[in-house]
C-alpha cells in the first residue's frame, strides 16, 4: 500500500472480485482524491479487464468498464454543476 502526502492515494490488491467479463481473479485497485472533492477509482483485473470512475471537482462523473479483449462495455459521463 501507499499513500501520497497531502492526498489520500491508496492501491491495493485483492485476490477474488467479479471482473467485467464475469470471472473471479484478483487484481490491483488504486483510489486517489484530494481536498476540492476529486475522486479516482481504477481497477485492474488479472484477467486484463478495466473499470473506472472519476468524480472531478464540478460533480461531473466518468465511468468506463473495458473487457479484457478491449471492448468498451459501459463508458457513461455525468455533467456536473
Amino acid at each position: 500500500m501507499s499513500k501520497k502526502v497531502g492526498n489520500v492515494a491508496t492501491t491495493t490488491s485483492f485476490t477474488s472480485e467479479h471482473a467485467p467479463c464475469r470471472r473471479v481473479v484478483g487484481g490491483v485497485r488504486f483510489r486517489d482524491e484530494d481536498e476540492d472533492g476529486m475522486r479516482v477509482e481504477h481497477v485492474h483485473y488479472a484477467c486484463g479487464c478495466q473499470t473506472s470512475r472519476d468524480v472531478f471537482h464540478d460533480g461531473s462523473v466518468t465511468h468506463r468498464e473495458v473487457h479484457h479483449n478491449g471492448k468498451v462495455l459501459v463508458h457513461e459521463e455525468f455533467r456536473g454543476e
